[in-house]
């Protein structure tokens, strides 16, 4: 006879195991918070905008300069994260990294139809991150009229990580977070497979479940 778990089953695998699942969660949650908080580097952000327009010298704004500023996103985007561009920010920074470990750190994005380029840059120091982010912008500023002959790119805004700057990441909470529901699925999993496991006839009702016959006694059990 195929065997299948009501509400009332699930219920009562979960009453009978209540103290591993927490024991579990608890577990979990301990690990996770320990990672975060020993095992976890700090990342701090700081943003910079980039504004694309039409050349300094044109008289007027008018919609294929728009278009033709828009084209040039991705170009730009490819220059910013360019060794040509970020070998010489290490250099004016004195940084101890590589040009492309710096191209790691860097994220170029532009919302759609946008001309507004923001470079965010993650790193271990928020001072860092915030002078990296500015000195890309300026030597970008400074490179694209050499490389492209076109002076169209201004500061729009600066990278500012403010006087007291708060981490990305790690996030304590949603990471202990994720460690309970992980104890907890696990603890759950733990508990159900034990049950299907255990093939032991415990009770009355386990005789009359699994072999289908009434239960005319029960022979106590006395203690010695």
């Amino acid at each position: 006879m195929e065997e299948t778990l009501n509400l009332e089953d699930i219920l009562e695998v979960i009453k009978k195991n209540i103290l591993m699942i927490a024991i579990m969660m608890l577990w979990f949650g301990c690990i996770a918070a320990y990672a975060t908080f020993s095992l976890m580097t700090p990342q701090y952000v700081a943003k910079t905008q980039i504004l694309v327009s039409q050349a300094q010298n044109a008289e007027a704004i008018n919609n294929q300069d728009i278009q033709a500023s828009l084209q040039l996103i991705n170009t730009y985007r490819d220059i910013i994260k360019s060794p040509t561009v970020l070998d010489e920010v290490v250099s004016n920074l004195e940084l101890q990294e590589s040009s492309s470990a710096i191209s790691n750190k860097i994220e170029v994005t532009n919302q759609n139809q946008s001309q507004v380029l923001t470079v965010t840059v993650t790193d271990e120091s928020a001072q860092r991150a915030e002078y990296i982010a500015n000195e890309v912008a300026t030597v970008f500023q400074n490179t694209v009229p050499e490389v492209m002959n076109v002076d169209n790119v201004s500061v729009l805004a600066a990278a500012d990580v403010g006087e007291n700057p708060s981490p990305v990441s790690p996030q304590p909470m949603i990471n202990i977070a994720i460690g309970l529901i992980l104890g907890l699925l696990t603890g759950l999993g733990f508990a159900f497979l034990r049950t299907f496991m255990d093939k032991r006839i415990q009770t009355e009702e386990d005789v009359e479940k699994h072999l289908d016959l009434p239960v005319l006694g029960t022979v106590p059990t006395f203690k010695k």
